[in-house]
């Protein structure tokens, strides 16, 4: 649903079409919220597919998503178990090493020519950072499962 909802905002042709997808992917987020504020991942205790898919859209959305596809109603950093629950994931070993943020930025900025004529590249905004990622984020606290999310899925 949010995957969907971004390019609808992004892409939109009138006030209303913007407004209908905004509506739709800004539920999604609350309800997103409002679920991981209770369990570490989508599904429970396991990282699982879903959790990959949307953590590929989260990674974005303040880089990218905020500004360039207009999604400004809220930034991920506003959602604070959102945002811990994509800190998480960027912790886990070898994500953040595929999480390049310059090359998601030129990506969008220097391709998408409709939305983004000119070229220009917005500076980053500071919690799209390494360091910002790398702050703790306590969604061990949510999870019943021994061991890290990677030792308890391959332990299944």
């Amino acid at each position: 649903m949010t995957k969907l909802s971004i390019p609808r905002c992004g892409f939109a042709q009138s006030q209303e079409a913007y407004d209908a997808a905004a509506s739709e992917l800004f539920g999604a987020l609350d309800r997103l919220e409002a679920h991981l504020a209770g369990c570490r991942y989508l599904c429970g205790d396991r990282l699982t597919l879903a959790d990959v898919c949307l953590f590929t859209t989260l990674i974005r959305f303040d880089l990218v998503y905020n500004t360039l596809f207009r999604c400004t109603r809220r930034k991920l950093a506003e959602y604070p178990s959102l945002h811990a629950y994509t800190r998480d994931i960027y912790q886990m070993p070898k994500v953040a090493e595929t999480c390049d943020m310059e090359a998601i930025m030129a990506g969008y900025f220097k391709t998408l020519f409709p939305l983004n004529p000119g070229g220009i590249q917005p500076h980053p905004p500071a919690t799209c950072d390494r360091e910002s990622l790398l702050r703790p984020h306590g969604r061990e606290a949510l999870s019943s499962a021994a061991g890290t999310p990677l030792e308890a899925a391959a332990v299944s």
